[in-house]
């Protein structure tokens, strides 16, 4: 009797928890309808040619020259599969490296066609998705373990009762900076607009961005790339194939400093610096960017007048400070006042969302004119709440890639006070795990 009871529950829960997703995506699509009807908007067709392509990174991964090219019939829909992946590999968003996952009823052929292509990595949800989470009733999650996949493709979203568990679970099981692709009919919503076509998916997204929208013959390719959400994600994060900085102190990452709990009362051991590994002499030049913190580590084994000195900071009287200085660049960041006007009651992960160059100076764009390849960067920074805006960023546009390292300044208690940092060592912890090699500064 009490197991029946129970039994009936949980139907019922269950029953209750599917409805309301239905109603929730049903009523946001309504939404989106009634307020864009206006509006009409075609974007682009995507950059399909009929006849041969060729893949430009597959040489990179072993794969022949010949095997690169394969014969695409456009807008025919012959392999819509095909389609995709030449769109998103021609616009830089996808390696054949990357781990891949196809969801939905077409997923055998999708699977199939990513194998032709290169990619060696790749499974596949057969049954219709959500039927699948349904049956698991209390789990509502696919077989596979958060931060999975590189690349996520479906094309089941306009034939799922409820779209917005497809949504949440292709966000849930990519890894951040992981592609998510959705093939989305027309007639599913509103025919020759793209856009139209895209936001029910933009709206139930809740750790992505859109990234790319185009048209393949009458279905709408809608592109995502999932964000960082925590620093402890850090090492989860896909970065570029060719990572420079990654790659070259990979050996020395064993060298480096162990990390030191100061709630425990133990303190930092004497930095590993990478100058005593590595010959930067052969580099073309030598960058120190600080931001906003003091002057280079004083036992650097690098003198500082050796180093092209950039200091990005928002306060003008720093200015004074470094003006006179031979080889010192001072760098006007607006964005980075927020950090002393922060108050303690204030939810600061809100911060985290809005873009750090609002103010007119977009950081990234000034790293990527500043730094080029052949160079030896050092950052130093704070691990403010805005600073630690600037690392995420690096992170998303890859740029990290060209920092050799990374100082950070993290106090418990005063840093890392956000949703998306809990504590310092999380912090690094993160970092190290990506193959940063950072060390935790605690100079005044």
């Amino acid at each position: 009797m009490h197991r029946g009871a129970v039994a009936r529950r949980l139907i019922l829960g269950t029953f209750c928890f599917v409805l309301a997703m239905i109603v929730v995506s049903f009523t946001r699509m309504a939404y989106v309808i009634r307020t864009n009807e206006p509006i009409l908007v075609n974007l682009d067709e995507c950059s399909l040619d009929i006849g041969l392509i060729t893949y430009p990174h597959m040489n990179t991964h072993g794969i022949s020259q010949e095997q690169a090219q394969l014969s695409v019939r456009y807008a025919g829909g012959k392999n819509l599969t095909l389609s995709v992946v030449k769109e998103l590999i021609n616009k830089d968003m996808l390696s054949l490296d990357s781990g891949a996952l196809c969801v939905g009823e077409s997923s055998d052929s999708d699977l199939l066609t990513l194998r032709e292509l290169g990619f060696s990595d790749v499974f596949r949800v057969h049954k219709n998705p959500i039927t699948s989470l349904l049956q698991k009733q209390v789990e509502h999650e696919l077989e596979f373990k958060a931060n999975s996949f590189d690349f996520v493709f479906s094309r089941t979203f306009g034939r799922v009762p409820v779209p917005a568990l497809l949504v949440l679970e292709i966000e849930r099981v990519l890894r951040p900076g992981g592609i998510g692709a959705m093939l989305v009919g027309f007639s599913n919503f509103h025919m020759g607009s793209l856009v139209r076509s895209a936001t029910p998916v933009s709206l139930l997204l809740r750790s992505s961005d859109i990234l790319h929208v185009c048209g393949i013959g009458s279905f709408a390719l809608i592109v995502f790339k999932k964000r960082l959400s925590n620093v402890a994600h850090f090492e989860d994060y896909r970065l570029p194939s060719e990572c420079p900085s990654v790659s070259r102190n990979k050996p020395f990452m064993q060298h480096i400093e162990p990390l030191m709990d100061q709630k425990l009362g133990q303190f930092e051991k004497e930095a590993s610096f990478l100058p005593k590994f590595v010959n930067v002499s052969s580099r073309n030049r030598l960058i120190y960017i600080n931001m906003g913190t003091a002057e280079l580590e004083p036992s650097y084994p690098i003198h500082p007048q050796a180093f092209n000195v950039f200091v990005v900071d928002h306060n003008m009287s720093a200015l004074s400070s470094y003006v006179k200085k031979p080889g010192v660049t001072f760098v006007y960041h607006p964005g980075l006042v927020e950090d002393e006007i922060l108050a303690p009651g204030l939810n600061h992960g809100d911060y985290l969302e809005a873009p750090l160059h609002e103010e007119g100076f977009e950081f990234i764009k000034w790293f990527k004119e500043t730094a080029k390849d052949g160079d030896f960067v050092v950052l130093m920074m704070n691990a403010g709440v805005t600073q630690l805006k600037v690392m995420f960023e690096l992170f998303e546009s890859g740029a990290i890639c060209h920092v050799d390292e990374v100082f950070i300044r993290c106090s418990e208690g005063v840093d890392c006070r956000n949703r998306r940092c809990n504590d310092c060592l999380s912090l690094f912890n993160g970092l190290r795990n990506a193959g940063v090699f950072v060390h935790r500064w605690s100079g005044v």
